[in-house]
């Protein structure tokens, strides 16, 4: 049987080693394929070719800010199940009285911030949007593949914009629900 004093590192050492895989095992990239850059069709307005190269930035941080918050959670939830698992262990090697104390506090604080933060459904719909905007957008790209008559394009573009803007106030409500923040009054520009 392992001494009290030796219980506690290796305790933490497989905390660590355990959070550490779980970070590295979500920081794999998607396959860039998955979400393509596409070049603007040439008979766009500057302003529109501005917004399309704004669309794709903005899909990509919504895919970074899905992730970081799965991340964030699956953090949480192992140090947190981690930390509670190893009271009884603790408790078995006869750890001193403070070191119970310490991972209960941990796995309560882990669960509290889970609570709080709620990033899993955050994350899940940060991901839903981004395959919705990148489904838009793939769309308008394909429909425009070719040369189009400058009024089809720009009708094109306008609906892929609106579509687009919609997606995005549908998850933002969504994402606020989530929070349970109310959205942002509007107003009226001078």
């Amino acid at each position: 049987m392992p001494r009290p004093r030796r219980a506690v590192p290796l305790l933490t050492l497989a905390a660590v080693l355990t959070v550490v895989r779980t970070l590295l095992t979500e920081e794999s990239r998607p396959d860039p394929r998955a979400f393509r850059r596409y070049e603007s069709p040439g008979d766009l307005s500057r302003a529109e070719r501005d917004y399309l190269d704004w669309a794709q930035g903005h899909i990509a941080w919504v895919v970074r800010t899905a992730r970081v918050r799965a991340i964030r959670h699956r953090c949480l939830a192992f140090t947190s199940g981690l930390s509670a698992l190893a009271v009884p262990l603790a408790l078995a090697v006869a750890a001193p009285t403070w070191v119970p104390a310490v991972l209960g506090f941990v796995a309560a604080a882990g669960q509290l911030g889970q609570q709080l933060l709620r990033d899993w459904e955050q994350s899940l719909l940060g991901h839903q949007e981004a395959v919705r905007l990148q489904k838009t957008l793939r769309v308008f790209h394909s429909e425009s593949d070719g040369p189009l008559p400058a009024r089809e394009l720009t009708r094109r573009f306008r609906a892929f914009r609106d579509a687009f803007e919609a997606t995005k106030e549908e998850y933002g409500g969504q994402i606020l629900a989530v929070r349970g923040q109310e959205a942002p009054p509007v107003t009226a520009a001078p």
